[in-house]
């Protein structure tokens, strides 16, 4: 897949789900968008919005 050269906006292509609902909404307070920035469990890893993958912590006995 080719990207954009940095000094142009990417467009992306006719047809591609672009998430408008995700956006966030001027006349609603941070706190309620604090579950888009926390993990999402699959299996025995969570998966952060960052990229970042870690192994889910295992309770101390």
């Amino acid at each position: 897949m080719s990207q954009a050269p940095n000094d142009q906006t990417y467009t992306p292509p006719d047809g591609d789900y672009q998430g408008t609902e995700l956006r966030r909404s001027p006349g609603l307070p941070a706190g309620r968008y604090r579950a888009l920035d926390l993990p999402s469990r699959m299996g025995d890893r969570l998966h952060y919005p960052d990229g970042r993958v870690e192994l889910f912590p295992e309770p101390q006995a």
